[in-house]
């Protein structure tokens, strides 16, 4: 069984992603952050940021568990989705996809779910510095890894990407490095309008 860790910013449409490429593969899939909810995995609420910090220490083992129960499982594959994924220890992955998204569509996608502009500015600045993907290039992991954008792609568009990179071996412009919305909009004098 190989387990898929699927990350990035909030918004950047892991868990419909996950949801739907679990049903194609005919396999499970966690969320880690309704992992968290679900079991109250929580440390406490952060009122400035408007989330609420996970207990890793209960959540790391609880993890583990479930994903070695996932492998005496008959299937393929086992997908754990969650913006910060890279909690998941590296013998445990066997391939990672950092979903992106262009920071003027990521804004539109943030504001419809009702987030409040500081969190807003909060998940936008993480994904310009490219917090997901650097998360994971310093977990030094021994498998592929893979960057997304989907800022102006559909849901089967990234699905049919998702299931080449999974099945087919099939990978075209999703290196590591090609996105860099910071060099992006530092070009075209932008920065000033996610940063102070």
């Amino acid at each position: 069984m190989k387990t898929i860790i699927i990350t990035g910013t909030p918004g950047c449409g892991k868990s419909t992603l996950t949801k739907k490429i679990s049903k194609i593969m005919d396999s499970e899939y966690i969320s880690i952050n309704q992992l968290v909810h679900s079991e109250e995995f929580i440390e406490e609420y952060d009122e400035k940021r408007n989330t609420y910090i996970a207990d890793f220490d209960k959540l790391i083992p609880y993890l583990i568990d479930v994903i070695e129960k996932a492998q005496n499982e008959n299937s393929d594959f086992f997908f754990i989705e969650g913006h910060f994924a890279d909690i998941v220890p590296n013998k445990f992955i066997d391939i990672a996809i950092i979903l992106r998204c262009h920071p003027d569509i990521l804004k539109k996608r943030l504001e419809k779910r009702g987030y409040k502009e500081s969190k807003v500015i909060e998940n936008l600045q993480a994904e310009i510095l490219g917090n997901s993907t650097n998360y994971i290039l310093e977990k030094d992991l021994d498998c592929p890894v893979y960057e997304i954008d989907t800022s102006e792609k559909s849901i089967d568009e990234t699905l049919d990407i998702i299931e080449n990179i999974i099945i087919k071996d099939e990978i075209k412009n999703c290196e590591i490095g090609k996105i860099d919305w910071l060099c992006n909009l530092s070009k075209n004098n932008r920065l000033n309008e996610f940063f102070d």
